[in-house]
């Protein structure tokens, strides 16, 4: 599926509107592919699907967590094509501007050697020493360093020599290198829009489909709005369940005089305490024990 040898008729277009028109048109042609013909990435595309139905609450219903599991996959499917293609035409372009894959793999290597005798002289002939001493280790060192951090150009060069002579004629090591380096680049592009994908589809959740509250809010890494449970058993032997809230959580803190001056018994529960805390808030509007509020209470009756 990758790379994309052929996309003249996409550069050839002459407008704007024509040349969008045949992107989509052959990010289309490409998500049939894969489905029809990639196994692998068919494979992927089930597996990610099974997913997000099962990452949609189970309170829902079958029908509409299939077309919500639909309908993430597919934007995360066609997000991934775009940024593909996207990276496969910047290549071809750069590569018929003779930006890159203009003379192999080692380029940044040959310029460092035609600029080493201005700018790195050696008079005493110290490298062609090393160079004796270390077998030729040196040398290709350097040049095989050189070729790993130039990777557009490793991209590009391994991408012409697919496009002429097919993905057969590569080597399994060179095949390893090639998606490496782009995978590399598509990790750098498509952290962003991954992220933005499932942000938007947790907004949409909360907003319109009224689920992942808490997957979103965790999310917004609010302090404020924190809630938690006490559990009580009363004299009937019933269980009483509160649930206590805190609407804003102070940002500042100080020591309370108070919690030190309290006498203490040993082993005595923190409850039982007039202060059960060392801390209090700086602003006494702000002190969760005044603005700690019940929201919720009810109780479960004893069974016989």
């Amino acid at each position: 599926m990758f790379p994309q040898c052929q996309l003249d008729h996409i550069l050839k277009d002459d407008t704007f509107s024509g040349r969008l028109g045949t992107f989509f048109g052959t990010v289309w042609d490409l998500f049939m592919y894969m489905l029809g013909c990639s196994y692998v990435s068919a494979a992927g595309a089930i597996l990610l699907l099974t997913i997000a139905i099962v990452f949609v609450p189970s309170m829902v219903s079958w029908k509409k967590r299939l077309l919500i599991g639909i309908l993430h996959v597919s934007a995360h499917l066609a997000a991934a094509l775009i940024l593909m293609l996207l990276m496969e035409l910047g290549v071809e372009i750069c590569i018929r501007h003779k930006l890159l894959a203009t003379s192999g793999y080692h380029t940044l290597y040959q310029w460092y050697q035609s600029v080493e005798s201005e700018h790195f002289p050696d008079p005493t002939g110290l490298r062609e020493r090393i160079e004796q001493w270390t077998f030729g280790l040196y040398p290709a060192c350097i040049k095989y360093l050189m070729s790993g951090f130039d990777v557009p150009e490793v991209m590009a060069v391994t991408r012409s020599n697919i496009c002429k002579n097919g993905i057969d004629s590569l080597s399994r090591g060179g095949a390893v290198i090639y998606y490496a380096s782009v995978f590399l680049y598509f990790w750098v592009l498509s952290t962003p829009v991954v992220s933005l994908i499932l942000g938007s589809y947790l907004y949409i959740s909360i907003n319109w489909l009224h689920i992942h509250f808490d997957e979103a809010f965790s999310s917004l890494r609010i302090a404020n709005y924190k809630s938690f449970t006490r559990f009580h058993i009363n004299t009937k032997g019933d269980l009483e369940v509160f649930t206590l809230a805190v609407d804003k959580v102070p940002k500042e803190w100080k020591l309370d005089p108070n919690w030190d001056g309290e006498s203490k018994q040993p082993q005595e529960p923190s409850y039982l305490q007039k202060f059960p805390s060392k801390w209090r808030a700086k602003a006494p509007q702000q002190d969760p024990v005044n603005t700690v509020r019940i929201i919720d209470h009810f109780v479960i009756e004893q069974k016989e």
